[in-house]
């Protein structure tokens, strides 16, 4: 369906998000207030209005490109199947985000609104890579997503590639699902399922598993950045690299091989975009188009055409890897269209805070190849 949305950056914005043919093309073009380069303010403002986007988003992704040198070097094998082989303990951080324990789960955690408006539930399913636990940016993002849609969430911390693999991944975030249904009695119709990156692409794959089980299905799903096809092979993601300051093809089809343990790569359970998406509840995908990961995000909006599919596709241009996370004016601009979806509009008590440039610390994190 096509619709206009407003643009949500800032008050300097000149222009309003539009549709371009049966894609939704959000453009991020908010003139920023200020430039983090001193003395660049007029250069990058210029860059900025050519490609279409804010010009702290041009900082930031001009920052990641150094990142190489100052990254540490990726863990090894031998590292990654020992710190994947050990229990989860949730950094002292998070809990002061807000984030605690979940009944008696030590893998699973909640996290309330500033405030609870709402009766949804968000189940919510990080990224990084299958490999790593969540990220300082993706902790932060859930509590701005939770204040947005006023609604509580719920973050399981599933088993990582490469001590465990698929199925592992699957029974525990089914078993938290439907312990939310059975234990805690909460509708179904109240749940919605996020994820980005990895997460993203997991939580597609639940959804198919879900209806195939014939499971209660929840209300609807918000794709971020979803890495939907492991075996990186969308002839797109080639052209899409050299765009790219953060992923790396042959990098994520290796760890996607290791998540899938030995299963057909184009399984459904781990590349749900090869799966039958008809019966699924309305989803909503964003993706940037300086993201590798967006070939297939474009490739999804294409069979949600043919297929009729409710399934809405924002494609935001030059924008990179899980944007969404940072604290750049397209973040806020998909926090709108978020909250449009969920209630029809955005609730005039919601407030959603950009941050403070804190969190950019964390884009070292990644080493060379790996998904945020």
């Amino acid at each position: 369906m096509k619709k206009a949305i407003s643009s949500f950056a800032s008050a300097n914005a000149n222009k309003v998000l539009h549709m371009k043919k049966s894609t939704k093309i959000a453009l991020g073009i908010t003139a920023a207030a200020t430039a983090a380069v001193a003395g660049a303010v007029a250069v990058k403002a210029v860059q900025a209005k050519k490609q279409e986007r804010s010009i702290k988003s041009l900082v930031v992704e001009d920052a990641m490109r150094r990142l190489p040198c100052r990254c540490a070097e990726q863990v090894s094998y031998e590292e990654a199947l020992e710190q994947s082989s050990l229990p989860y303990t949730l950094p002292d951080f998070s809990r002061k985000l807000g984030f605690a324990e979940y009944d008696d789960f030590d893998d699973t955690f909640v996290l309330y609104p500033e405030e609870e408006y709402s009766d949804f539930v968000i189940f919510y399913i990080h990224g990084h890579n299958f490999w790593a636990d969540p990220s300082r940016l993706q902790f932060k993002f859930c509590k701005r997503l939770a204040d947005i849609l006023g609604a509580k969430l719920i973050l399981p911390v599933y088993p990582k590639a490469p001590a465990h693999h698929v199925a592992d991944v699957h029974t525990m975030l089914i078993d938290r699902y439907l312990y939310m249904i059975n234990v805690k009695e909460v509708d179904p119709q109240d749940i919605i399922f996020a994820g980005d990156a990895a997460g993203g692409g997991i939580a597609l794959s639940l959804l198919q598993r879900i209806k195939y089980q014939a499971l209660p299905m929840p209300k609807r799903a918000i794709l971020l950045s979803p890495w939907l096809d492991i075996t990186n092979t969308n002839p797109g993601m080639e052209e899409l690299q050299k765009s790219d300051p953060l992923l790396k093809i042959e990098t994520l089809a290796y760890q996607g091989r290791e998540y899938a343990g030995g299963i057909d790569l184009t399984s459904p359970a781990v590349s749900p975009i090869y799966g039958d998406l008809k019966g699924l509840p309305p989803i909503s995908v964003f993706s940037g188009t300086h993201d590798i990961l967006s070939a297939d995000a474009a490739k999804l909006e294409t069979i949600a055409e043919n297929e009729d599919l409710d399934i809405n596709v924002y494609l935001f241009v030059n924008q990179v890897h899980f944007f969404m996370g940072l604290p750049i004016p397209e973040a806020r601009e998909v926090l709108e269209i978020i909250a449009e979806e969920v209630f029809g509009s955005l609730d005039e008590d919601c407030e959603y805070i950009e941050g403070d440039g804190e969190d950019l610390p964390d884009l070292e994190e990644p080493a060379d190849g790996e998904e945020q």
